[in-house]
């Protein structure tokens, strides 16, 4: 007994010495120092104001598409960068999807693709006395550029166009071919950027770098580090909405029986609320995990952090406390709609709810709706998918690939001592569409600490709008 104590407590030492001392040697990169920004383009703002002043709304539904509005957007994009529409040829699929090609010098070599959308979401009537600026006044104050779309996503467009007219004005001719690719409908169907795709596929074009919006610069999302973190996004979630249906015999109010259809169908959405889908470190988040590591502060997180074969399921729990980290490490489930009833006298005879989910990479829509079975587990409650929309998780691109490396090289050049990291897109982009022809499609913007999005006082810095612009500027040199 004395002999396997013993034993033990060696075991138990050997391990505390691993850990420790993978902890200590995991230790900071050294500072780095970015380049001088080039100073923004004398009308860059005033045209950036101009963008947000059109009010490019997609509705839900197709036919309150304003046609008239998106062609002014044409005719903006047309005046203020006169270079692009001289130099690069323009096809403009399914009306207000725009493809301008860069043709570059060496045509063996697999083309770019800079990617951005126009569209916006609407602006709740409610909420524009909350707002600090006319939500589509393009204003300028405080160090930000305010209003609807600023950041989602005339930001990344207004920023490639710069970007591009700069270096046509300065004689550049890139050897590879760069394609300009700008989606009319993101926010609403993504009907567009499909288009897009099936309109290169038939020309037989494969890329060897995409770059759309999505990831972004963070001071905040990590106390504990006190450099910002860029987080590019290397692959995105699933989406499925499945319909629940409870239905029961109803009646006059004033004679209710033990349950109604409301009852039964808020027990199940209760059961559903309370289990999670199980937690996962997939690996794009195991990486981004690893990468961060050295940085804390904090001891005993920086020792889970650098230690994750010992402390993977403290490290998940713990990114379970926080919906923003908590949606990287499972598919989530939450309702979304809930109907029911005709009159406040009347028990109603049907209750359903919209349950949507974003799918991890490894899991499935045929895995949520299981899930969402077992956990209600009552037959008085009907599932079917809703077949509006629904996505596969995407594939994932390898952040060893010359993709991502090529974008963290450029992030490192205009962001001082700057962590890089890969992340996983909890919401949809047009770029998914893009995986098909592209094995490296990346996302990423470099906004800090964004503000608004989708929400009221959406805004942008300006300084952060000149990293922008310098951001493609240096991708688009790159390509020499």
């Amino acid at each position: 007994m004395k002999k396997i104590a013993l034993l033990i407590a060696a075991v138990v030492l050997i391990l505390a010495i691993i850990v420790v001392s993978k902890t200590i040697t995991n230790s900071p990169g050294a500072h780095q120092k970015s380049t001088t920004l080039e100073i923004l383009p004398t009308e860059a703002i005033a045209h950036m104001s101009q963008a947000i002043q059109i009010k490019t709304e997609t509705p839900n539904d197709a036919y309150e598409f304003d046609t008239a509005t998106f062609f002014a957007y044409r005719k903006f994009i047309e005046k203020a960068y006169p270079l692009v529409h001289k130099n690069l040829p323009r096809t403009v699929i399914d009306s207000f999807n725009y493809v301008y090609e860069w043709k570059g010098t060496d045509t063996s070599i697999l083309p770019m693709v800079l990617m951005a959308h126009y569209d916006v979401v609407p602006v709740e009537a409610s909420a524009v006395k909350l707002w600090h600026a006319v939500p589509y006044g393009g204003e300028v104050k405080d160090g930000y550029i305010w209003g609807r779309g600023v950041l989602d996503d005339k930001s990344s467009m207004i920023s490639i166009l710069e970007a591009a007219e700069l270096q046509l004005a300065k004689g550049f001719q890139p050897k590879q071919t760069i394609l300009l690719c700008f989606g009319a409908d993101e926010e609403s169907s993504g009907n567009g950027a499909t288009a897009v795709v099936k309109y290169f596929k038939s020309k037989n074009k494969r890329f060897d770098l995409v770059v759309d919006e999505g990831g972004e610069i963070s001071t905040e999302d990590m106390k504990d580090i006190k450099r910002p973190i860029a987080s590019i996004g290397v692959g995105e979630k699933g989406y499925v909405t499945l319909i629940l249906t409870a239905q029961k015999a109803g009646g006059h109010s004033s004679i209710p029986g033990k349950t109604t259809v409301i009852d039964i169908l808020s027990k199940g959405l209760y059961q559903l609320r309370e289990k999670q889908m199980p937690a996962k470190l997939i690996p794009p988040i195991k990486a981004y995990l690893e990468r961060v590591s050295g940085y804390t502060e904090n001891f005993g997180k920086k020792m889970a952090l650098s230690n994750l074969w010992l402390f993977e399921k403290q490290v998940l729990n713990n990114l379970s406390e926080s919906p923003s980290s908590n949606a990287l490490i499972r598919t989530t489930i939450v309702p979304t709609i809930i109907n029911s009833g005709v009159r406040d006298n009347v028990i109603p005879t049907f209750a359903t709810a919209y349950v949507n989910s974003r799918i991890l990479p490894g899991e499935s829509q045929k895995d949520v709706y299981n899930f969402v079975e077992k956990t209600i587990n009552d037959t008085n409650i009907k599932i079917t998918y809703y077949h509006n929309y629904s996505t596969m998780p995407s594939p994932t691109t390898d952040i060893n690939s010359k993709a991502f490396q090529r974008v963290e090289t450029v992030i490192n050049a205009i962001v001082d001592d700057v962590i890089v990291a890969p992340m996983l897109m909890v919401g949809a982009t047009d770029s998914r569409n893009y995986r098909e022809i592209s094995d490296g499609v990346v996302n990423f913007t470099p906004i800090t600490n964004a503000k608004g999005y989708h929400g009221i006082d959406e805004r942008l810095m300006v300084s952060d709008f000149q990293k922008c612009i310098n951001f493609y500027s240096l991708l688009i040199q790159g390509s020499k």
